[in-house]
């Protein structure tokens, strides 16, 4: 088996919510019609281009390999690739990206889910929580930005059966309801927020 082609897809939400979140994914098509889908993991800002620029160059290194030689693969990558040694985010997102979708296709390859291959199921369930809750709890994305958007929130995400939830309070601005951009995050908060975070 041989690896024929890799897609790269770098998705852009609609231009009225968040322009900043573009994830990049792979697909990794091989000549025995099975293929492999990662991700790079960056799709905050502007990381997620230079993810894809990396990715672009790592795969024209893996044509014509076989997928199932997954740890060579990522080696040669690390070694030989210049850059890879060196590492940071972006070589590490584009070559995990990489390794992903080759692990995703020697599992289908084997019949076997992933976590067979990497030696075994250790747990019969993971326990879940509720996410990003500044962002609402809804179908489409309502900031939070008071106190009682968070506790409205919260409330859903239990009434859903969740039991823990994750928060970020210094995503809006309280008082007109505005993105904190890298300004207001390099300055001292005033205590209002440091309150709210306790």
């Amino acid at each position: 088996m041989r690896i024929t082609k890799i897609d790269i897809m770098h998705l852009q939400e609609r231009p009225t919510d968040n322009p900043a979140w573009s994830p990049v994914l792979c697909r990794i098509h091989t000549d025995a019609g099975i293929f492999g889908d990662g991700e790079c993991g960056m799709a905050y800002g502007c990381p997620s281009t230079a993810a894809r620029a990396a990715l672009e160059e790592f795969s024209r290194l893996i044509i014509g390999r076989d997928p199932l030689q997954s740890q060579l693969i990522w080696q040669d990558l690390y070694r030989t690739s210049f850059w890879g040694q060196n590492g940071g985010p972006v070589i590490f997102a584009a070559m995990s990206a990489i390794d992903v979708a080759l692990w995703d296709i020697k599992g289908k390859h084997f019949g076997v889910p992933v976590y067979q291959l990497l030696g075994g199921k250790m747990r019969n369930q993971l326990r879940c929580y509720a996410s990003q809750l500044q962002f609402g709890w809804d179908d489409r994305k309502t900031p939070a930005v008071s106190l009682e958007d968070y506790r409205r929130n919260a409330r859903k995400a239990l009434d859903e059966g969740y039991d823990a939830i994750k928060i970020d309070f210094l995503t809006f601005d309280d008082v007109d309801g505005h993105r904190f951009g890298y300004e207001d995050t390099t300055r001292l908060l005033s205590p209002r927020y440091v309150n709210l975070v306790r």
